[in-house]
């Protein structure tokens, strides 16, 4: 049986708090049997020469003093000595009022200091200038490339104002010209909501030893609701839900298929109805154990329910603690392709424990290190040195939580600059535009490789290199570059034999950044980066080099990938070595198997 599949934030661009103390001047405290006013003017000395003076006299002698008001009214001021006279008193005023200034100065200073701080990490246009390559830093090949892409992408803004333009017109013909009036009113919503990602060992063995919040208190009293799978729920679920009932919460448990099975939406009509059966309230919150089809399906479900409760996220597998759960993104699948039917919607919090990943079947490890090597190819050179340096299994706990920690601190970089993926964040979609249709492709019935979401994202990767190639946007040692990284972390290279090119580009449209003007991808402008057109990251691309890119990521006649994904080779074993040889030796790569086929499959 297969395994679990599965702080500091925004290191880049958080806030930096500036902490800043001062202690009060002595003379605000006195020291017990010596007069305020006087224990300023002795050492430690006098201090202890100092002779009490018998409670009686001093009764006596209180009826004989004369109180001096201090600087604010009502307050009982400093007792003046026999000693003390009058300028004494003065400078000791100017010297209290004078440390005060300092403090206040200080402290002024601090808040100046926070201040700039904060609108030096808040410049969005100086952190987007660094994602972005100037036209002087690109080689001639490179800056043709980039002025043809500013005409082609002029061409299709024009085109698309022409036809909403040609819409808008026809339209207003019939609207807005009535004769009923109407009062118009308007509301603002959607203030920021900020997402904790906590990164901490053993606690989804034992979450009542956290030492950090995990549910807040304000949901004390409303039930809870933990959603996992078959697997994780066989290795952690029990003690993962005692550890709160241990804290005194109400938990109820919903265990779904493994795998993108129970990413459907009838599997999500069937689960809300169940907990809405149960009961919850406005502050009850959903939580996910498990892999990415686990917290997809608990998130949307939280997002719908009520019009949104609570989440929390605690990633079991390595794609989900590096990119699935890490997200703010809620779907389910759609006949027509992955993640169709969702939201936006932001966690609570998100728990990450790279303990559970020692409980993972080794073989499901590279479907984490696809969403990994993605970004080390578009993003980060530090995380690229990392792969490459690193010579030890993937199943070393050291190595892990470092790539681990890496790519969340790269993801949580570029979310809270670009939430909706437009600019910056188009990084994370990076090799999604084919991977998704190949993966959708690998689970239909009749597939005899049933890719995984890791193992489809690299593939597409190398797609989307040769895609950068063709245009003129990289070197070609980039395609190389990407097929070596991929085959080191166990990585598929090619597109499956029984997939065909025409069923590919016939996907393309159900991809969620296309539009009427055609398909438009991320691509490279060298490994670590993107290519950019004037800050814009999604490039439009021709169906002919689409097309020529994936012809030439076919898988040749008698090529064997194992399958990772959720009905795959690796998981159901449904077929044997030989039937997959022997189904794969067709006469034609990529040209899909028939309807008729009566070759036995994985899916």
């Amino acid at each position: 049986m297969p395994r679990p599949r599965s702080a500091s934030r925004y290191p880049d661009t958080s806030l930096h708090c500036v902490c800043v103390s001062f202690a009060l001047p002595p003379s605000s405290r006195g020291v017990a049997g010596v007069p305020r006013g006087t224990e300023s003017h002795g050492d430690a000395k006098s201090l202890q020469n100092h002779t009490p003076v018998p409670r009686r006299q001093q009764t006596a002698k209180k009826k004989k003093r004369r109180y001096r008001l201090g600087a604010m009214r009502g307050a009982k001021g400093e007792q003046p000595s026999a000693n003390d006279d009058k300028a004494a008193m003065i400078q000791r005023e100017y010297e209290l009022t004078e440390a005060l200034k300092k403090k206040t100065e200080e402290l002024h200073a601090a808040q100046r200091q926070v201040e700039e701080l904060t609108r030096a990490t808040r410049d969005l246009d100086a952190v987007r200038a660094s994602f972005a390559t100037a036209d002087a830093a690109l080689d001639r090949i490179q800056l043709t490339a980039r002025n043809n892409l500013r005409e082609r992408m002029e061409s299709r803004r024009t085109k698309r104002v022409a036809r909403v333009e040609k819409a808008t017109s026809q339209v207003a013909k019939n609207s807005a010209a009535g004769p009923i009036e109407g009062s118009s009113y308007s509301f603002t919503t959607g203030a920021p909501v900020t997402t904790e990602v906590l990164v901490a060992r053993g606690v989804v063995a034992a979450p009542e030893q956290a030492a950090f919040e995990i549910v807040p208190m304000a949901s004390a009293s409303s039930p809870l609701f933990v959603f996992t799978d078959e697997t994780v729920n066989s290795l952690y679920g029990d003690r993962f839900i005692s550890g709160f009932e241990r804290m005194g919460f109400v938990v109820h448990r919903i265990v779904i298929p493994d795998g993108e099975d129970a990413k459907t939406l009838e599997v999500y009509a069937e689960l809300a109805d169940r907990v809405l059966t149960v009961g919850i309230d406005k502050l009850s919150i959903l939580i996910s154990l498990g892999g990415g089809a686990v917290a997809n399906v608990c998130g949307f479900i939280a997002s719908t329910l009520h019009r949104g409760i609570g989440l929390i996220h605690f990633p079991t597998t390595l794609l989900a603690q590096c990119d699935a759960a890490i997200s703010h993104k809620q779907a389910v699948n759609a006949p027509h392709g992955k993640n169709l039917v969702g939201s936006y919607y932001a966690p609570i919090r998100i728990v990450v424990d790279p303990d559970v990943l020692q409980t993972l079947d080794d073989w499901l490890l590279p479907d984490g290190m696809g969403e990994i090597v993605k970004h080390a190819l578009c993003q980060d050179a530090t995380l690229l040195k990392m792969l490459d340096e690193y010579d030890g299994p993937l199943t070393d706990p050291a190595f892990l939580e470092r790539v681990v920690r890496r790519t969340i601190e790269l993801k949580c970089q570029v979310i809270d600059i670009d939430p909706k993926e437009k600019r910056e964040a188009v990084v994370l979609v990076y090799g999604h535009t084919l991977g998704h249709p190949i993966e959708a492709i690998s689970h239909r019935p009749g597939s005899l490789c049933c890719l995984s979401h890791g193992q489809a994202v690299a593939i597409g990767c190398v797609v989307a290199a040769r895609v950068a190639v063709k245009m003129g946007l990289c070197d070609h040692a980039v395609i190389q570059r990407t097929v070596d990284l991929c085959k080191k972390y166990e990585l598929p290279t090619v597109v499956p034999a029984d997939q065909s090119v025409d069923r590919i580009m016939a996907k393309l449209p159900y991809n969620k950044t296309w539009t009427q003007e055609g398909t438009v991808m991320a691509l490279l402008e060298d490994i670590g980066r993107l290519f950019n057109v004037d800050q814009s990251y999604l490039l439009p691309v021709s169906e002919s080099v689409i097309r020529e890119a994936v012809t030439e990521t076919m898988a040749p006649p008698g090529t064997v990938i194992r399958g990772a994904g959720s009905s795959g080779f690796l998981r159901r074993n449904k077929v044997s070595a030989n039937d997959i040889l022997e189904a794969a030796d067709k006469p034609i790569p990529g040209s899909g198997w028939d309807k008729n086929s009566a070759v036995p499959h994985a899916c």
